[in-house]
């Protein structure tokens, strides 16, 4: 019994490190072509108009009137991050390195949402077409 658990507790970690080098593959191919600036502590919220979570690596802003992606690789539960959840902000103008962001699960199934974890953010890395 204690072995099987042993078996599928690698198992399961091991899917999770695919599932993050499938997400830091695709953050490659978005990033492809784009130079890396130096980090910023804080972006406006009211200016972002799209967030994509890269599952297991990174969160990528887009802003309002900007070519520029903000990137943002948490410091504490970035394997947590999946397309599955919704990052819920507290409210604040800014959104700002060392943020707690709250991870709702979107349910499935029938289910309704349910807390999943969270995420500090670290800094972010604005991200520009030369």
């Amino acid at each position: 019994m204690m072995a099987a658990l042993g078996v599928l507790a690698a198992s399961s970690a091991q899917a999770a490190d695919n599932n993050a080098a499938k997400g830091a593959e695709k953050l490659a191919k978005l990033l492809e072509g784009r130079t890396a600036g130096a980090p910023v502590d804080c972006i406006e919220t009211r200016k972002i108009i799209t967030t994509e979570i890269f599952t297991g690596t990174a969160i990528v802003y887009r802003l309002r009137g900007s070519q520029t992606l903000y990137v943002n690789t948490p410091t504490v539960g970035a394997e947590t991050l999946s397309s599955s959840i919704q990052l819920q902000t507290q409210g604040s103008p800014t959104l700002c390195a060392q943020a707690p962001l709250l991870g709702m699960d979107n349910g499935g199934r029938g289910a309704g949402p349910s807390f999943n974890g969270g995420v500090t953010l670290g800094t972010f890395i604005p991200y520009d077409k030369p």
